[in-house]
């Protein structure tokens, strides 16, 4: 199967004017656009005055963009795989409608920390959406709690499926993700709250008291879940993220040392196993 096959693409060009009234364009100078496609957002994003860098893996696509857009002096469109695309190594902001199968890998690659990313403008699955959103709206939120350090996340509005050839199986949104102008956590912290999170969401543990039962002492657990007025009884799945964040200063400054190094490298570990996950399937897909 061809990766245009497994894309679906925005057929509104009135949708993309009503998308484009949340982004802000003032704020660099360069736009990325993952998987143009067809070219309905990039239509919309040339007209900007900036420099947009249009990002296309398929070459049926590349190549019929290539025609359209001969004469177009700021867009920059390349023949690439993003997630083997060097981003560029100044401030940019994303406006894209990504290719949903990779959505995971595309979020992971524009937040890392060596990314100059300001703000992405993405439409995703709706499901996919909410998990980044998290608490309370998210299942299993902890991808969330991990973006939200340096990131905050909101849903700008939903997308009907009439908007798309071919039309979705699937509902679908518009959210931005953009970079705080500072992080929650230092480098050091943020890696001792990764860990901690973790830890606490590995325990299957469903309730907030039990969770915290496997770092903290019960007086400790109660006196802290008082502090922020959280019942015990609350799933761990629903704390928002700021409430962990005075979770997490409460472990820091009160659990004993032996508290802290058994979460010492959950997250690295946790990398480790969905590393091996992923290859696991890409091997699975090449058989």
């Amino acid at each position: 199967m061809k990766l245009s096959d497994s894309q679906n693409y925005i057929n509104n060009q009135q949708l993309v004017h009503k998308l484009f009234e949340f982004v802000d364009f003032e704020s660099t100078k360069t736009i990325l656009e993952i998987g143009p496609g067809k070219g309905i957002i990039s239509d919309a994003l040339i007209k900007q005055n900036k420099n947009v860098i249009a990002i296309e893996a398929d070459q049926k696509f590349f190549s019929e963009l290539q025609k359209k857009y001969a004469n177009i002096p700021n867009l920059s469109l390349i023949h690439a795989d993003f997630l083997a695309y060097k981003m560029p190594n100044e401030p940019f902001i994303i406006v894209s409608n990504i290719p949903f199968n990779i959505t995971a890998s595309i979020i992971r690659k524009i937040t890392d920390e060596q990314s100059k990313l300001q703000v992405a403008y993405l439409i995703m699955q709706k499901d996919a959406a909410i998990k980044f959103l998290g608490a309370p709206y998210a299942h299993s939120p902890l991808l969330s709690h991990i973006l939200n350090i340096n990131f905050e996340i909101k849903l700008l509005m939903d997308i009907d499926k009439s908007n798309y050839s071919p039309r979705p199986k699937f509902d679908t949104a518009f959210v931005s993700i953009k970079k705080r102008e500072e992080p929650v956590f230092d480098k050091e912290k943020s890696a001792q709250f990764k860990d901690f999170l973790v830890y606490i969401f590995e325990r299957r543990k469903p309730f907030i008291k039990d969770a915290l039962k496997s770092v903290m002492s019960n007086l400790q657990v109660k006196i802290i879940l008082n502090n922020i007025h959280i019942p015990e009884d609350k799933e761990i799945k629903k704390i928002l993220f700021i409430n962990w964040v005075h979770i997490f200063e409460t472990f820091v400054s009160h659990a004993p040392l032996k508290s802290k190094s058994k979460i010492y490298g959950s997250y690295k570990k946790l990398l480790v196993e969905q590393s091996q996950l992923q290859k696991i399937n890409r091997t699975r897909k090449d058989v």
